[in-house]
């Protein structure tokens, strides 16, 4: 005879059991271990884990004693790693300083690449073969370095006075005084010529005028992957590079501070309202711009910074034909208030002047960059 059969037994899943014991007291559902023959423990190890986002932003973090001294310190504690095998590539590096200074003299100028941080190597190389002229380093990831400032370094090397003389000079009167006779040799080196203040192609395109001069010498380096699609054709050829491979495998320590702490520590306000200031200028009339751009350079001259009064702006404009009257010239203020692009400030003899509300670096990079609007 056929063995009897069993009668078959419900049987309880796992959860089903697991939900039952929770009903019974105040337990949390349990996680599933893998192995399990439940189904649904995926849904449930993920219910039972999900994070709520944070809200935090990075204005809630403590950054008032984190300065440049002290990210210094910290990288400096960092270990040392292949030290004789980077002492030797350095070694072959400057092995080929002679040539570069003959390239240099040739009327070239000398793009250095490769991975690793090259301000060092850019600096030894000045400091043996400059003797003959007058050199200046310029940091290229320097929060509000513009080209304007570069300009007016090497015309007050050339000269043999101060850059602060030209700070209210156009850059076509700059160059015209670098090529005049009589300048000294001037050695420009740039550390990270691709930074974020010299990534404009104006600002390039006055950087290549500047490599062109007869008596101006142009040392750079680059570290960003795309750096070639800077130049157009014409700016490369006045640039004349000569690429020179020199990776040091160097720590980005000169670098790091100013590229990664600097925008944490001053925020990007002004940097956002200087490109909602180009986008309203874009928008109104030519002449509307030129009082603008005329309110700018009396605002960086050297009596300036505190505003001008109406009366004396009302004059400059009409020595330069802006405008006809004073209603003409307030429209345009009207319009510069209620893009909040002008300020009111009223002195201790209770005249008011008119103040443009930015740094003097962000206003010197709108004026740069007004000139492509016109």
């Amino acid at each position: 005879m056929p063995p009897r059969k069993r009668p078959k037994q419900a049987v309880k899943a796992p959860l089903q059991e697991a939900e039952a014991s929770s009903s019974n007291d105040d337990e949390p559902l349990p996680f599933v271990i893998r192995g399990s023959s439940t189904g649904n423990e995926r849904a449930t190890f993920f219910g039972a884990n999900a994070a709520s986002g944070s809200s935090k932003t990075i204005a809630n973090l403590n950054l008032e004693g984190l300065g440049d001294k002290t990210l210094h310190d910290v990288l400096a504690q960092l270990p040392v790693l292949h030290a004789q095998e980077k002492e030797t590539l350095l070694a072959r590096h400057k092995a080929v300083f002679p040539s570069m200074w003959q390239q240099w003299r040739a009327g070239h100028s000398l793009l250095f690449h490769g991975f690793g941080s090259k301000a060092g190597l850019l600096a030894e190389f000045a400091a043996k073969w400059t003797l003959d002229g007058a050199c200046f380093n310029v940091n290229g990831l320097q929060p509000g370095l513009t080209s304007q400032h570069i300009l007016a370094w090497a015309t007050a090397a050339a000269k043999g006075s101060k850059p602060a003389l030209y700070r209210a000079y156009k850059p076509a009167d700059l160059m015209e005084l670098l090529t005049s006779p009589g300048g000294k040799r001037v050695y420009v080196i740039i550390n990270n010529i691709d930074g974020p203040g010299l990534r404009d192609p104006t600002s390039q395109r006055q950087l290549a005028l500047l490599a062109a001069v007869p008596n101006v010498h142009l040392a750079a380096s680059v570290d960003h992957v795309n750096a070639a699609l800077l130049w157009d054709l014409q700016t490369r050829d006045r640039f004349a590079w000569v690429w020179h491979h020199v990776p040091t495998y160097a720590p980005y320590l000169q670098e790091v501070v100013h590229a990664a702490i600097a925008p944490l520590l001053v925020g990007r306000r002004e940097e956002e309202a200087k490109k909602g200031a180009l986008v309203v200028l874009a928008s109104l009339s030519h002449n509307a711009r030129e009082v603008f751009r005329l309110l700018s350079e009396q605002q960086l001259g050297p009596d300036g910074e505190q505003g001008i009064a109406f009366d004396r702006l009302f004059q400059l404009c009409r020595e330069q034909f802006l405008v006809s009257n004073e209603t003409l010239l307030s429209s345009f203020l009207t319009e510069f208030r209620d893009h909040d692009l002008l300020k009111a400030r009223r002195t201790t003899e209770g005249f008011d002047l008119l103040h443009l509300p930015f740094a003097p670096d962000h206003l010197q990079q709108l004026l740069e960059d007004l000139v492509s609007l016109t």
